[in-house]
């Protein structure tokens, strides 16, 4: 089962809730892949996360870092996350950490923000480390609230961020939620049967990962599947189907909040009782599902990150319909396989 389905698209959003950017390979780190959402912006008087659907103008600033970087590999001491967005110069945020040593005053790079971010289950309360005063000023000005660049660092904040809904050693950045969103594009090429206009692209929904080959809509029944690259078999497990909010009606390319498409159309076939949830408390429209990798646990901190390229194979084990490995292939112990109920999907609503 599966077995002639590749990856087209590999998607990194480095900063939470601005542009993507589709790279041919992508390494795996601890949280998912690497650098993806480690940045976010933030409100300057309490630390909350500015997100596309509350400043739509966020879907014009694009990050962008260096290939070898987004494969795990050794960048220069000045390699930088480059933002860009209209009418604005270029920032250049510096790629290396600043260390945290406690001593950096507010404002100051390097020093400790406490943050928050919508969740499934509510909001998350955490910490970034700030940016710094050049980063700040660049949103601020370009957002028109004061506005503070954060990132996402374990090793200066208190806690690694457990992935909702996975089991415990499942941990993510400043990701909603799981760890990697795949969509496929039979599913896209579905929603857009509904449309006479000019189809929607795949950036309204910010996969991560953009299968080819399977059917539409197949991911929603997907609960464990592998991605072969070079020999090496990446497991991945299901976390839950993805509700939509309000992102997927901003265009990308000219941003407002006054569209209500797709969303509106979806409603009439991919709400709560289309994809198996009869009893959601909240309507929703669902898109593309949520995974875990297993080697984000299980790979040591100090060995070479696992490495995804576009074309690699996905291989699909077992969907919600199995009670058995449909490759005789049982789930490894502490599996997201081994620990859920895999009668149906849960969804989630998220601000990206």
């Amino acid at each position: 089962m599966g077995t002639g389905y590749t990856i087209a698209e590999i998607v990194v959003y480095p900063v939470k809730g601005c542009r993507g950017v589709s790279v041919p390979s992508a390494a795996i780190s601890f949280t998912g892949f690497l650098f993806d959402r480690e940045w976010m912006v933030v409100k300057a008087e309490n630390g909350r996360a500015i997100t596309m659907s509350r400043a739509p103008k966020l879907a014009l600033v694009q990050p962008s870092l260096p290939t070898i970087a987004m494969r795990g590999e050794s960048v220069p001491a000045s390699a930088t996350l480059e933002i860009n967005a209209p009418g604005m110069k270029a920032l250049n945020v510096p790629l290396r950490k600043c260390p945290s040593t406690g001593k950096a005053r507010q404002g100051e790079r390097g020093h400790i923000v406490d943050v928050g971010m919508p969740t499934l289950k509510g909001v998350y309360e955490g910490q970034g480390v700030d940016e710094g005063p050049e980063a700040a000023a660049w949103f601020t000005q370009y957002l028109d609230i004061p506005a503070r660049l954060v990132r996402f660092d374990p090793t200066a904040t208190k806690e690694n961020r457990q992935a909702e809904d996975a089991p415990e050693g499942y941990v993510t950045g400043f990701v909603n939620t799981g760890q990697f969103l795949f969509a496929s594009e039979a599913s896209l090429d579905k929603v857009n049967s509904y449309f006479t206009t000019a189809p929607f692209p795949m950036n309204r929904f910010r996969p991560n990962i953009v299968v080819r080959g399977p059917p539409s809509f197949e991911e929603d029944k997907w609960r464990q599947f592998t991605i072969e690259h070079m020999g090496t078999h990446l497991n991945f497990s299901y976390v839950m189907n993805r509700g939509m909010c309000k992102v997927p009606t901003i265009n990308q390319d000219k941003p407002d909040l006054e569209n209500v498409e797709p969303n509106k159309t979806m409603f009439t076939f991919r709400s709560g009782p289309h994809v198996g949830l009869e009893f959601e408390k909240v309507k929703k429209v669902y898109f593309g599902s949520y995974f875990v990798c297993d080697s984000t646990i299980s790979t040591a901190s100090n060995s070479k990150p696992h490495v995804i390229d576009v074309g690699d194979n996905l291989n699909v084990i077992t969907t919600k319909h199995d009670d058995v490995s449909v490759n005789h292939a049982s789930p490894k112990s502490g599996s997201l396989e081994s620990n859920m109920d895999l009668c149906g999907p849960r969804p989630v609503e998220l601000m990206y």
